[in-house]
């Protein structure tokens, strides 16, 4: 590439041409014109200095291409009057950077691609495959099991008419930016992702795939948002996305990630959107998907398409008692014994066999794929019912309509302030908290994760009365996931937190004797230590109801927890514990109440019984009430907060 950026036509016509662009007074006010800034995704990082997002020398004609636009663009004028014949495997510059070639031609007012008889055959192929009518931007929903998917993800899909018409949108393609990460442990994950370490890279794939990995695999539901874009916005999208294929981006978590890339890209094909300038410091993916969504005449329509475990949710919910009891009875049975489908109706009863048969077959494929290892007996039995199945009608009458959830982008914002106070019997007190990401559990559940924690920075300050303003906890993160455990998905539950607390630890330097030498018991310190907890176990919920979840769900998680600080013996405390947590929302209030029981191998006493309860009020999305009650052998509080989300 960087060859071909300083080539010399050998014939006197090319010569006199190139000669002639170079030139140009126009040059270098093109070099810095917004489209060609934006092509190469040049940013301004001084005065008059700008360096590009992309990675790579194959995205480079010149040597200080990635810093200098006009360099780059005397480099790409020089390597478009490159002569045939282009070494096998190769491509001319200009088959491999169509949207730069577009500008140029545009601009300068000469086809080279013509002039000099280039065909660009490959790229021509490519496209037409391709047959892109229209584009949607595709979100899959959080997936709390896998680090790199917590925070959802996006990607672009090309929708075919055909495909559309025939109701096969899984055939059409789709492309992803994300990335490339070799298998690692959690921690240097974490730090590369927060940090550094990682690029990204623009790959195109059959839609099928992602629809069979996150559907089917990873129970992650999709949002598709197609987009308003002209034919000549295409072109450009697709003639660009070919382009970016040879490079690639530095990738952060929070601020450069799948998300922010397809802003970027948008931006180029719509720059008098100016997308980018709509973002935070921080971006998710969902953020992306606010913006596309709040931006007017951008997306025409929304689709939703349920996860495998999903449908099977509405299935279920969809039976009557007794069509429930046989499906549980199917389930139970089936791994062992072969069953017969053909007579599942109980005595005396009729049930919806059809409906029941449904339910089967995808729990059957729902475990399949989650690399469960079926029976024999299992695998019999899911042909005889694919047999018993063909003999029933496809539509039979439901009462339920299919339940769609709320979609990202109604989800509650990501940041959070708020101000309340309490009483103790340390004394009353005032409170402060920021949180600057995303969910906890008493947030409202709709276009989040549910039953789950996502936080990141989430400080408090408290001041009791009478004395000093206190830092009194910061999480730097906490994830939590009480996915419901079943018999069709035999999901863990687990809780991860990492970061500072505030510990009651005995003042010995406060030691004094009464009268007699009878000693004074030691008062209590209110000290902040570093705090790690980790828990793994099961969560219960009747989600199969029409009513759903009648009593909430219940969640018993074993786990380890560990604190230090030089006041104690050994320099901390650290040991097993075993809780509770129940939760309950209905409306706009929350109930959310947890015991638990902690054993400290090293500390006196040993064993603690903590409690807590909170209930959370909903005035709007943006604004909450919540009152919240705890205790433990030592310490009880009660107090009452006001918080907004922004």
């Amino acid at each position: 590439m960087k060859v071909w950026g300083g080539h010399t036509p050998t014939n006197e016509s090319d010569q006199n041409l190139l000669q002639s662009l170079l030139d140009n007074p126009s040059v270098r006010r093109l070099g810095f014109h917004p489209e060609w800034l934006g092509l190469l995704h040049y940013k301004l990082v001084g005065k008059e200095t700008y360096k590009s997002q992309v990675k790579g020398s194959l995205f480079f004609f010149d040597e200080d291409g990635e810093n200098n636009p006009t360099k780059e663009l005397e480099a790409t004028l020089r390597s478009f009057l490159l002569e045939t014949p282009i070494p096998e495997g190769q491509m001319h510059p200009i088959c491999s950077f169509p949207a730069r070639y577009q500008f140029i031609k545009r601009m300068f007012g000469v086809d080279l691609q013509h002039k000099n008889g280039i065909r660009c055959e490959r790229f021509e192929q490519w496209k037409e495959s391709l047959n892109v009518d229209s584009v949607s931007i595709v979100f899959a929903s959080y997936y709390m099991m896998a680090p790199a998917s917590v925070f959802g993800h996006t990607m672009v899909k090309f929708n075919q008419k055909s495909n559309s018409e025939n109701d096969s949108e899984i055939l059409d393609y789709a492309v992803n930016v994300a990335a490339d990460v070799p298998e690692t442990d959690p921690f240097r994950y974490a730090f590369y992702g927060l940090f550094g370490g990682y690029k990204a890279k623009y790959t195109l794939f059959p839609y099928y795939l992602k629809v069979n990995e996150y559907n089917d695999l990873e129970n992650r539901d999709l949002w598709e948002y197609r987009l308003s874009l002209k034919q000549n916005e295409l072109d450009l999208l697709l003639t660009h996305l070919w382009e970016l294929s040879r490079g690639e981006f530095d990738y952060y978590f929070l601020n450069a990630n799948c998300g922010t890339f397809l802003v970027e890209l948008l931006d180029v094909v719509k720059p008098e959107l100016n997308l980018k300038s709509k973002l935070g410091a921080v971006v998710s993916p969902v953020d992306t998907i606010k913006i596309y969504t709040n931006t007017d005449g951008l997306v025409v329509s929304e689709k939703y398409r349920p996860s495998l475990y999903s449908e099977i949710v509405n299935l279920v919910k969809e039976m009557d008692p007794e069509e429930k009891k046989v499906f549980w009875k199917i389930l139970d049975e089936q791994p062992n014994q072969t069953l017969d489908f053909t007579s599942l109706e109980p005595e005396g009863k009729k049930i919806r066999t059809a409906l029941v048969l449904d339910a089967y077959l995808l729990t059957n494929r729902y475990q399949k794929s989650k690399s469960q290892n079926l029976t024999e007996s299992q695998n019999i039995n899911f042909q005889k019912a694919l047999e018993a199945r063909s003999k029933f009608p496809s539509v039979y009458d439901t009462t339920l309509l299919k339940e769609i959830p709320t979609p990202p982008e109604g989800s509650h914002p990501k940041s959070r302030v708020s101000l309340g106070g309490g009483s103790s019997n340390f004394g009353n007190f005032l409170e402060w908290k920021y949180r600057f990401a995303y969910h906890d559990l008493l947030n409202q559940s709709k276009g989040s994760p549910p039953n789950s924690e996502l936080v990141f920075f989430d400080a408090a300050l408290r001041q009791y009365e009478g004395k000093r303003l206190e830092f009194t906890s910061f999480t730097l993160v906490r994830l939590v996931s009480l996915t419901p455990y079943n018999a069709i998905s035999k999901h863990w539950s687990y809780l991860l937190d990492l970061g500072i607390q505030t510990a009651l630890i005995k003042n010995r330097q406060n030691v004094w004797f009464r009268e007699g030498m009878e000693i004074e018991e030691k008062p209590w310190q209110r000290k902040q230590v570093p705090n790690l907890d980790v828990a793994f176990g099961w969560t219960f919920s009747d989600e199969f109801s029409k009513t759903k979840e009648r009593w909430g769900s219940v969640s018993f998680l074993m786990g380890f927890k560990s604190q230090f600080h030089p006041f104690w013996d050994f320099g901390g405390r650290y040991g097993p514990n075993v809780q509770t947590i129940y939760q309950k929302e209905w409306g706009n209030w929350k109930l959310l109440g947890g015991i638990q029981f902690q054993h400290y191998v090293s500390q006196t006493p040993e064993n603690l019984l903590l409690s807590s309860i909170s209930l959370r009020y909903l005035f709007s999305d943006v604004t909450e009430l919540r009152l919240e009650m705890k205790q433990d052998p030592v310490y009880q509080e009660a107090n009452g907060s006001f918080l907004y989300l922004f």
